[in-house]
């Protein structure tokens, strides 16, 4: 019995690496949105303040 699916070894791993950074990213983003929210109560988007105000100071 022959199968017809063909698996590409290099898409695969692409694949396979770009969810396990999304997965890191998305598990330090939780971390930070915790200590902000501990740290600054009050603010109601305190991580996506910082991630802008961190984008902004690299373009300049």
């Amino acid at each position: 019995m022959t199968d017809n699916r063909v698996v590409d070894f290099n898409e695969a791993g692409d694949r396979c690496r770009q969810e396990k950074r999304h997965q890191q990213k998305e598990s330090r983003v939780e971390s930070m949105r915790k200590r902000f929210a501990a740290a600054l109560p009050d603010k109601p988007t305190p991580v996506k303040d910082y991630f802008k105000k961190k984008r902004a100071g690299k373009k300049r």
